[in-house]
């Protein structure tokens, strides 16, 4: 089952770790306050929140999800999905691994 962006924001912002950076965007909604997972903006921050990608698919790998680690990578190598890559791999994590040096931006 596929999730839409409302769901997919609002994972985002239930994990440890979450914090907003300037230049997120949100999705257009009665109560705007998730973040847009499908911005280009918004996945730059995205990815910044998970740390390095290499080190969150290494992580990922290590746990034995290498589902997750592998649609991490095509999203990266496709240029298409980062936000929703970057927050499915967050949430098997079960945290934002960078989170704590978002307010180095």
């Amino acid at each position: 089952m596929s999730r839409t962006a409302e769901e997919w924001g609002r994972i985002a912002v239930s994990l440890p770790g979450w914090r907003w950076m300037p230049g997120m965007q949100t999705l257009s909604l009665p109560n705007p306050e998730l973040p847009d997972p499908d911005d280009p903006a918004t996945e730059g921050c995205l990815t910044r929140l998970l740390g390095p990608p290499r080190a969150a698919r290494l992580a990922l790998h290590s746990s034995g999800d290498h589902d997750t680690a592998h649609r991490l990578h095509i999203a990266f190598m496709l240029g298409k999905n980062i936000g929703r890559a970057c927050i499915a791999a967050a949430e098997a994590l079960g945290r934002w691994p960078g989170g704590g040096h978002a307010e180095d931006v």
